[in-house]
């Protein structure tokens, strides 16, 4: 019985990784595209206030990547010919947005540390002693007079973060990291250190999340618990990076300084068996960051920034059906299948000292709602916004969770269909409110 549940496990992870990889390309439904940049709310005079850096979650794709030109992630998503580009649409409308493309399959730590020097226009720093923890080298790509901002980010002008899914992840550690800085890197390079990791700068104005698994999702403990499949993809990455295939998906893999893929000005990466034990041992990967365990590690690590500002966004497409257990509605996009039907199987199961019930149990086919919400480790500064809103308050320093936006999926950030409202409305609504304080 072990076994074939062991046996099973891997399957379903086989077909869970599969799922994601080539949903993307996937012939999905079709997007309401009769007006697809309708809108009733108008930009502020505050909406300019500060730049909008908007990061993709696991599995997505920036600028950089293949896939962008056909379909933005932010817009395009992952239905096919919307002709919606956020980021080009706030940027025409007066409001500057840019979307950075960091490791689709990296942590949230190494994620940060590409996003900064995206940010600032250097080289990827990892930091030494995290680099040397995980077996990877310290430095990264070269992305020295290539800011995406045009100019090097000073730390006096401020941004604000906007993070899907696993982007939320990489924005709170980011956030956190400049404010407080890592001892551990101070430690051990001391004057040579990257002011990443130095802290005293408080120059995020606010930090977004959009559907994060803040505490992991129990979809990420199936896939990465049987340590056979993350040894088989380990395996699968390095064949792609020894052929040059690393950009095949809808991402690249930007797993070079893991020796998986090639590194900046290679083509082909070498096949190197203890490269890829060394990956898959490490931990140092979104799937193993977004293990309730994982997860509840890494928000151990991150702090709230006393001046910053926190929004959280959730949504919920599922209701209580046979055995009591939390279906996916109609409108999950096929994509979310799979883990939708793995999530409704895990109710009632203890994971990670989890009980898997209530709004553990809800979910948007993928982060349940109870990861969405808001950190557990910040549980006791979070705040109802709409509430907070009336009272006429609404402070730094802590969260504040948006009413749970029911009937909408995973995706339908991304501009996918069954939005709640339009798209724009939406986005528009975030600027202003954002950028109002």
């Amino acid at each position: 019985m072990i076994k074939i549940k062991k046996t099973l496990a891997v399957l379903l992870s086989c077909i869970m990784v599969f799922t994601l990889f080539t949903g993307t390309v996937s012939a999905l439904p079709a997007a309401d595209t009769s007006d697809p940049l309708a809108h009733t709310v108008e930009l502020s005079d505050d909406a300019d206030k500060y730049p909008f850096i908007f990061v993709h979650g696991m599995g997505g794709w920036g600028p950089a990547d293949p896939f962008y030109a056909q379909s933005p992630y932010w817009g395009g998503g992952l239905a096919m010919g919307t002709g919606i580009d956020l980021i080009q649409i706030l940027n025409e409308n007066g409001v500057e947005a840019y979307a950075p493309s960091v490791g689709p399959l990296s942590s949230a730590w190494d994620r940060a540390c590409e996003l900064y020097a995206q940010l600032t226009g250097t080289v990827v720093d990892y930091g030494e002693a995290h680099s040397a923890a995980h077996n990877h080298d310290r430095f990264g790509k070269d992305f020295t007079g290539k800011a995406i901002m045009g100019e090097p980010w000073n730390f006096e002008d401020k941004i604000n973060l906007v993070g899907h899914s696993f982007g939320g992840e990489t924005v709170r550690l980011f956030t956190s990291l400049m404010a407080f800085g890592s001892a551990d890197e101070v430690a051990a390079t001391g004057d040579e250190t990257s002011e990443l990791f130095t802290g005293g700068h408080s120059s995020v104005h606010s930090c977004i999340t959009l559907s994060s698994p803040h505490n992991g999702s129990q979809v990420a403990n199936i896939l990465v618990d049987p340590q056979i499949t993350m040894f088989a993809l380990s395996f699968v990455f390095n064949v792609m990076g020894a052929l040059g295939m690393d950009d095949v998906m809808p991402f690249v893999l930007n797993l070079g300084h893991f020796g998986l893929t090639p590194k900046e000005g290679e083509d082909k990466a070498k096949f190197d068996l203890k490269k890829i034990c060394d990956f898959f041992k490490a931990k140092d990967n979104c799937g193993y960051d977004m293990t309730l365990a994982g997860a509840a590690a890494l928000n151990s690590t991150i702090k709230l920034d006393p001046n910053a500002y926190y929004y959280s966004y959730s949504t919920c497409a599922t209701e209580e059906g046979i055995f009591g257990r939390q279906w996916a509605t109609d409108t999950v996009n096929p994509i979310f299948k799979i883990s939708s039907i793995l999530l409704a199987l895990t109710q009632g199961m203890t994971i990670d000292g989890i009980k898997i019930e209530g709004d553990w149990a809800k979910n948007d086919g993928i982060v349940p709602l109870a990861s969405s919400l808001y950190p557990l480790c910040d549980a006791d500064t979070a705040l109802d916004y709409e509430d907070s809103l009336a009272s006429g308050r609404i402070e730094t320093g802590r969260w504040y969770y948006m009413d749970t936006m029911v009937g909408t999926d995973h995706f339908d950030f991304c501009g996918t269909q069954d939005y709640p409202t339009t798209f724009l409305d939406f986005y528009y609504g975030m600027v202003n409110m954002a950028n109002g304080r």
